[in-house]
């Protein structure tokens, strides 16, 4: 097949959709699909383009086989919205111009189906090169507006974007959820509910095992001989930082245990605020680990620890750090329900709460700590789960299968 992939995120980027898809488009061009990526130049999670690329329009290069075709945007760092909505429309237009001058793909995947801006750009190369698209969801838009308190069901910009994303929604020939809550959401917005289909977007179980050498990064990043309990992962607006963080305060007095956040987003002005009171000693804040440590990192944690706001969108949520975590035998602890918690159910690798009940988490946290026979086996039962359900191979397969499916009906609706 020859793939067009249009995403907002792809490497050099940073942050998790950016290893997704990257990872996907060398499966498939390694297994002999010609893969032509249309993105952004790079600048996630920083908010800045990266030297090399700044003051250009386009920078066309050659990675692997893959040709990756990245167009100018609006970078902003600012967490505000509206600017962050002018950084993505800045985006589809670019990418929109440039990619009518790419040649005719037999189908385009349209990867992480948010921001809304970035599948106008892929639904109308789809439409205008008669070709049909795959539509990648990683998470809901503009339903995520609802989850932090912008808009309401009425807002005429919500049910604006509503009727868009509904439309983009019919008009995929296929739909790739992250999470079964995530179908079945979809499902609700479309005619034909029978092109959707949840896909795990998996690990690299090799690269990822328990076993790994951390004293490196231990070293580097100064964290001593401590337990480590950590949060790795963007600073969402959907994670209750405070909550994370008042859930470490607990274990100030353990001298054996170190409670380390590794990331940045829009949430990070709330860490460093809170980090400013000065009664948090067990707490180190890593701003960013580059994708390459991550390995280390995860080797070096004892324990994957975070916590989601209440709100019906977050139960359907399951992130990178999940599949990381298990993949590299470390018990998972989180204060959340829905999809994560049914799998540390069904897995045993590791303990849930409910949203917002940091005493039970902060128990669980413990449990772990101190029974080495639990946490031996939810360690290895975390391991054990992964490869059995989160093979990265498996994934790609599945993708394959739904774009194979897309050209055969060559459905351009």
């Amino acid at each position: 097949m020859n793939i067009l992939l249009v995403t907002n995120y792809f490497e050099p980027d940073q942050g998790a959709s950016s290893i997704i898809l990257t990872r996907l488009a060398r499966k498939l061009s390694q297994r002999g699909h010609k893969v032509t990526v249309l993105t952004s130049l790079p600048n996630y999670p920083h908010g800045r383009i990266l030297d090399g690329y700044r003051g250009k329009f386009v920078v066309v290069e050659n990675r692997d086989g893959i040709r990756v075709i990245q167009t100018w945007l609006w970078a902003t760092p600012s967490p505000r919205i509206s600017r962050k909505l002018i950084s993505q429309i800045s985006f589809m237009c670019t990418a929109i111009l440039r990619g009518l001058g790419i040649p005719r793909p037999d189908v385009v995947l349209i990867g992480a189906g948010q921001p809304m801006f970035t599948s106008i750009a892929g639904a109308f190369l789809s439409r205008i090169k008669r070709v049909p698209y795959v539509l990648d969801v990683h998470d809901l838009w503009p339903d995520h507006m609802l989850t932090i308190g912008v808009m309401t069901e009425k807002h005429p910009a919500y049910r604006a974007a509503r009727w868009v994303v509904d439309r983009i929604y019919n008009g995929a020939s296929r739909i790739v959820a992250l999470t079964p809550y995530l179908e079945k959401v979809i499902q609700g917005y479309i005619t034909d509910k029978s092109k959707t289909q949840t896909v795990y977007s998996g690990v690299d179980l090799q690269r990822f095992q328990p076993g790994l050498d951390s004293k490196p990064f231990r070293a580097k990043y100064n964290l001593g001989d401590a337990r480590i309990v950590a949060y790795i992962g963007t600073l969402g607006t959907a994670y209750d930082c405070l909550g994370m963080m008042e859930t470490a305060k607990r274990f100030a007095d353990r001298s054996d245990v170190l409670f380390v956040i590794m990331g940045t987003g829009t949430q990070q002005q709330v860490v460093r605020e809170r980090l400013a009171k000065g009664d948090l000693p067990n707490v180190r804040w890593i701003e960013w680990v580059d994708y390459a440590e991550m390995p280390q990192a995860w080797v070096a944690t004892s324990i994957a620890f975070w916590a989601l706001h209440n709100h019906p969108l977050h139960h359907g949520a399951i992130g990178t750090k999940m599949y990381e975590a298990m993949a590299s035998g470390v018990p998972v602890a989180v204060a959340l329900e829905g999809v994560v918690a049914d799998v540390l159910r069904e897995s045993g690798g590791g303990l849930s709460a409910p949203f917002g009940d940091f005493d039970t988490l902060t128990a669980n946290i413990a449990r772990l700590l101190d029974d080495p026979d639990f946490y031996r086996q939810c360690s290895q039962n975390a391991r054990t789960y992964a490869e059995q359900h989160f093979s990265m191979e498996k994934a790609v397969d599945a993708y394959e299968n739904a774009l194979q499916i897309a050209l055969s009906t060559g459905d351009t609706r």
